[in-house]
């Protein structure tokens, strides 16, 4: 077959499967996931299109004789992961089996409400919900199932039992803690076959970069660009208001360190007052106050403070919302919402508040927990500031005596402490902002005046994305250490990860690519920006007991680069087209080349990880969710871009620009729209 048709085939059968996977994540939504399993991810023709593609891909490869062995590689890697999913979608097996302690199964029951009988019987014999210290909060979940032959198997979450071909995974369990549910699967082929292909496809997307002839390298060798900068001065904003009794910064601060019981963790309670600022008001400090001022405020003269107003935008007006921002200042005014006081139950350490109910204690004791907060307000509306710092330090050691055990250490305290302090970067953004615009139109126009970098500016603004890059690493390293666990999950911490990766690439190549410092400074301050509206809240929270993996951090981390890399090349292409000029016009071109070819590559892999991470958690390797069907979508989406030898119209400056504008629709639906509008059991705010 000539190259023509074949070169229609293979690229014209991929954009029916894009336009397939887009039409079933919409119709998923209000029509359920069978009709989308059946009129398109389990539909015949779906999957036969998926076979036209790889064979017709194959075939005008290896006839347009193409001597680079790892581009080769990759495409076959495509075909030997398609072939894997075939076999697990004809061949494989996987249904929920019931486990109540003590009582025999042997019966798998599929989704389709099927009977598979295992040639085995489990029996659970313990099942236990493990704990973080000194919280509520699971950090894991664990089955000891025993076998018919003697053996037994311990199941929990990241952590599979194997038996006969069968993989078991904790799927779920009923709250007497008598019954555990495990997900069962049994795929002997295609797992192995989709492993090769991804181990394949690893070793080509590495092995590419050094290949002579490649597109990425021609682009490399002919890569020219120029950008100017100019810095303006950022103005900050001052605000008056009208005094109101409060404490001392030191007494609040010193009130600020007491430890509470607080969104299933012990933290500082400047935490908790930070929070409810922020939900009150949508600032962490308000009028120059601290959030623990605000706070105090809230306690100690409840009646002074209500004619600040609360933030409460129209359409929240008579919603549960406006009634949640006035009942935690009518919590915080009572006392009822800071739970404050440790004590020995039978489930181990509880924290109390002054007006919940009380294990019974001595009169004492039970009299210090109920009365220690109306002390407090007595003594601040007095004024008796040394009296409220002498309490403070009672509730303090309280605390420390009751539940040493649990509490945090000193350090982790410390970071938590500094981390609320400036882990909103509104300034920054602001900033970054303003200089990404102001470099953004001046580099257009003297890019299309062939005018070149000054060199001092572009050292003095290389000097300022450092300065930023420090912060957002501060920020980052800060939460790690305080949650104890990496921050990459949830809209802040991918929003100010891209604003960290923006800031290093930009840091680090501005000498060899020039533009990266305007499109980088933009999308450092968009995403630090986003941070502040979606991270409105960003709560410090123990991690899900399944997000619980190595795996997660380079899959979410891969990702996330991925995505600046496309934000980047998005922003260039809006450059592009605003420049006179051919050449100015091609020059970002081959920019947009060098950097696509590592974020598809980075995209890809990640999405792959995921993969494998699914199958270590949960038993299936890809489940077709909205959101790793859209990855899956706007990874084929740029995929187009990087052929620009197959395809004429990617030669074409103009029509590169635009496409690679209109593409990032593509990553916004899979990061944003999922979570906003198609859901998922990947969708999260």
């Amino acid at each position: 077959m000539k190259k023509g048709p074949l070169r229609l085939i293979s690229f014209g059968s991929l954009a029916v499967i894009i336009v397939a996977m887009v039409a079933a994540t919409f119709v998923e939504k209000p029509r359920g996931s069978d009709f989308a399993f059946s009129l398109v991810y389990y539909n015949p023709a779906f999957i036969a299109l998926w076979g036209v593609a790889a064979v017709s891909a194959l075939m005008l490869l290896f006839s347009s004789n193409v001597k680079a062995f790892f581009t080769k590689l990759l495409h076959c890697s495509f075909a030997v992961m398609l072939t894997g999913a075939l076999v697990t979608h004809l061949f494989s097996q996987e249904g929920m089996i019931s486990l109540v302690r003590g009582v025999p199964n042997a019966t798998v029951i599929t989704s389709r409400g099927q009977r598979i009988e295992l040639p085995f019987t489990m029996t659970l014999q313990e099942f236990e919900i493990e704990r973080y210290t000194g919280s509520m909060a699971p950090s894991d979940y664990r089955s000891l199932v025993a076998l018919d032959d003697g053996s037994q198997l311990e199941i929990s979450m990241n952590n599979i039992g194997k038996h006969k071909g069968w993989r078991m995974y904790q799927a779920d369990y009923e709250d007497d803690l008598q019954t555990s549910v495990l997900a069962m699967s049994k795929d002997v082929w295609g797992v192995g076959i989709t492993y090769a292909g991804y181990l394949l496809l690893l070793i080509a997307m590495l092995g590419f970069f050094f290949q002579k002839d490649s597109q990425w390298r021609a682009a490399m060798r002919k890569i020219a660009a120029a950008v100017a900068l100019v810095l303006m001065p950022l103005l900050a904003q001052a605000a008056g208001s009208a005094q109101r009794p409060v404490a001392p910064k030191k007494v609040a601060k010193e009130i600020g360190e007491l430890y509470v019981y607080y969104n299933d963790r012990i933290c500082p309670l400047q935490t908790q007052a930070r929070d409810y600022s922020l939900k009150a008001y949508g600032k962490a400090s308000m009028d120059g106050y601290t959030a623990e001022q605000v706070m105090t405020g809230w306690l100690f003269w409840p009646e002074e403070w209500q004619d600040r107003p609360l933030k409460i935008k129209a359409k929240e007006k008579g919603t549960s919302r406006e009634k949640e921002k006035y009942s935690i200042m009518a919590d915080a005014a009572s006392g009822a919402a800071f739970q404050l006081f440790p004590l020995e139950t039978a489930d181990g350490i509880r924290w109390f508040g002054s007006e919940d109910q009380l294990p019974e204690l001595e009169p004492g004791e039970a009299a210090f927990i109920r009365g220690s907060l109306s002390l407090l307000r007595e003594e601040a509306r007095s004024g008796n500031w040394a009296e409220v710092s002498r309490i403070v330090s009672q509730i303090k050691k309280y605390q420390e005596k009751n539940a040493a055990a649990v509490l945090p250490s000193a350090a982790r305290i410390r970071a938590e402490r500094a981390y609320n302090v400036i882990c909103l970067p509104r300034l920054q953004f602001m900033f970054s902002i303003t200089i990404g615009i102001i470099l953004f139109v001046l580099s257009g126009i003297w890019l299309s005046r062939g005018k070149k970098t000054p060199a001092k500016l572009a050292r003095a603004l290389a000097v300022v994305s450092w300065l930023l890059f420090a912060y957002l690493t501060a920020v980052l390293a800060l939460r790690w250490f305080a949650s104890g666990h990496a921050p990459f999950t949830g809209s802040y911490c991918v929003m100010m990860l891209i604003a960290w990766i923006s800031t290093l690439a930009m840091s680090l190549l501005y000498k060899k690519m020039p533009l990266l410092q305007p499109l980088g400074f933009l999308l450092a301050g968009f995403t630090m920006l986003m941070a502040t509206m979606s991270g409105a809240n960003p709560r410090l929270t123990h991690l899900m007991p399944v997000l619980q993996s190595p795996l997660l951090s380079i899959h979410v981390l891969s990702m996330m680069i991925s995505y600046t890399l496309l934000g980047l090349v998005m922003l260039n292409g809006i450059l592009g087209l605003t420049v006179k000029g051919g050449e100015a016009k091609s020059s970002l071109m081959n920019l947009s080349k060098v950097i696509v070819t590592p974020a598809v590559f980075l995209l890809t892999f990640g999405t792959f990880l995921g993969a494998v991470w699914a199958n270590i958690s949960w038993g299936s390797y890809w489940a077709w969710d909205p959101k790793e069907t859209w990855a899956l979508i706007t990874m084929l989406v740029y995929a187009f871009s990087i052929h620009g030898r197959s395809i004429k119209a990617f030669r074409n400056p103009t029509f590169y620009h635009i496409y690679t504008i209109v593409a990032f629709l593509s990553v916004l639906i899979t990061y944003f729209g999922v979570n906003l509008i198609l859901g998922g059991m990947h969708s999260y705010a």
